[in-house]
């Protein structure tokens, strides 16, 4: 490697706050596609991970080398203000070091961003090809950013804030790399739920083609792009030759949209491994896609979980929320994951605009029926940008500032906003009663029976402890409120 050339740092940030759920700390995959560009055209890099390692933002900067010409920061709501406050320590460090953000945040509200972090320009959406663009500027001694860096946002030479090149969906995935893994800490260091230690995890497709209105669309739009089933399976074997991983965890929105696709990865893994690599499917599926026969062949290929994003059980919720779900069809898909051995976790929503008191008791009847192995409820936050967030902006009031930084988690027990009639102690009460009612003796007992790993076992006490952190700060907050009248 020419030592000539600039060298990048990457930084995936600490988050601050509460409410997290810091059982599950997986790899920075974004900051691997990164980096693995910019290897591939000839680049050095570094991946500092500093949530993994819980690395404060002055601690982040001990492992940026003064020297280093580029380092790219990952921002997101709950990242904001430690990436905010690595961004300006570089600058202030090192001047000649040229910052710049990505992700969800600077997607979103750039203008925001670029004023508060004093950066010298942010990539807004997919960054693979911007990133290897601003490199290969600053290989040849001209400015990082130009007008034909996809995506960009930066300051002119009157400090003014310039719009470059709109940002464009990369078609073709299978042209990116595979995450640099090399770059990161061994897998065993990180944490999820895994049935066959180490995991790891892996991104099949990009993008969503729902409106939800809970959920952002500003990185990737309702656009989805898949990758080959060949290129899938062959990053899996990577993975599990070359990493020693045992379980792979898909982290799409969606993995069963393309159902041949889908198809044709399950024969691959069943005939690659026979079942023996577990596979966990836990960002979400669509259960009105499945079919028993699919179930099946999933169990075959060493499905050990499937994860539910239902939301809700009450049709006007979803309506208003714009979810599309099939309440009866998702009761079908469990029942027939259960009945091959298939774990089944469902996501829930407290407080979705809409939500009274039969309608919380509907989606809480509807989760105790379904049986399901975990249930996850978690307070709504209104993300900058999404559908939540405007209705609330122009119709309730907020109650925490989402706007920038977010200092408080899903399942850190505040309440985001008020809206209609839904105040923040009727949300905290559904908070609080929705795991109380949900988790009794038996379905305690049933959860620690079913455990398979020593793994999985450290994941479910620290996720629980997670949530047992948000009940109790929502009760002291309750008897701080009584004892104050």
């Amino acid at each position: 490697m020419r030592q000539d050339k600039p060298t990048a740092v990457f930084v995936s940030p600490n988050p601050g706050g509460s409410g997290l759920n810091d059982a599950t700390i997986l790899p920075p995959l974004g900051a691997g596609y990164l980096a693995a560009m910019l290897e591939k055209s000839g680049f050095s890099c570094s991946i500092v991970d500093a949530y993994l390692l819980g690395l404060s933002p002055t601690h982040v900067m001990d492992r940026i080398p003064k020297s280093a010409s580029l380092v790219g920061i990952s921002v997101n709501s709950f990242t904001y203000d430690a990436s905010r406050e690595i961004a300006r320590a570089v600058k202030s460090r090192n001047p000649r070091a040229t910052v710049v953000v990505g992700g969800p945040a600077p997607t979103s509200v750039p203008d925001i961003v670029l004023e508060d972090f004093g950066c010298d320009g942010l990539v807004r959406g997919e960054a693979e090809f911007a990133i290897v663009r601003i490199m290969e500027n600053l290989a040849a001694g001209a400015a990082a950013f130009d007008d034909k860096v996809p995506g960009a946002v930066y300051r002119g030479p009157n400090g003014a804030a310039i719009v470059g090149s709109p940002a464009e969906r990369i078609k073709d995935l299978d042209r990116l790399p595979f995450p640099a893994f090399h770059l990161l800490p061994p897998l065993k260091m990180y944490r999820s739920r895994a049935v066959k230690p180490p995991s790891a995890p892996i991104i099949t497709t990009r993008g969503c083609p729902y409106g939800c209105g809970f959920c952002s669309k500003d990185v990737f739009g309702r656009r989805v792009t898949f990758r080959s089933a060949a290129n899938v399976l062959e990053e899996i074997d990577l993975l599990h030759r070359k990493y020693g991983a045992r379980q792979i965890d898909i982290l799409d929105d969606n993995f069963s949209l393309n159902l041949k696709r889908m198809d044709e990865i399950l024969d691959g893994l069943i005939s690659a491994y026979g079942g023996k690599l577990a596979l966990n499917l836990q960002s979400g599926i669509r259960a009105e896609l499945l079919e028993e026969d699919l179930i099946v062949k999933m169990k075959h290929a060493g499905v050990t979980k499937l994860g539910l994003g239902i939301e809700s059980a009450d049709e006007e919720v979803l309506k208003l929320c714009h979810k599309e779900s099939n309440l009866a069809q998702i009761e079908k898909t469990v029942r027939w994951a259960k009945k091959h051995g298939i774990a089944v976790f469902g996501f829930f929503i407290i407080g979705l605009p809409g939500e009274t008191d039969e309608a919380f008791r509907k989606t809480l009847d509807y989760a105790r029926k379904l049986d399901l192995d975990v249930a996850n409820f978690c307070m709504a936050i209104p993300f900058v940008g999404t559908d939540l967030y405007r209705l609330v902006q122009e119709k309730g009031r907020f109650l925490i500032d989402t706007s920038r930084n977010i200092d408080a988690g899903f399942y850190g027990g505040r309440v985001f906003y008020e809206y209609g009639g839904l105040t923040e102690q009727v949300a905290l009460d559904r908070y609080r009663r929705a795991y109380a009612e949900f988790y009794n003796l038996k379905k305690k007992l049933r959860l620690i029976f079913k455990i398979r790993s020593f793994s999985e076992a450290k994941w479910l006490l620290s996720a629980a402890m997670s949530v047992m952190k948000g009940v109790l700060s929502e009760r002291r907050s309750r008897i701080s409120r009584k004892r104050s009248l």
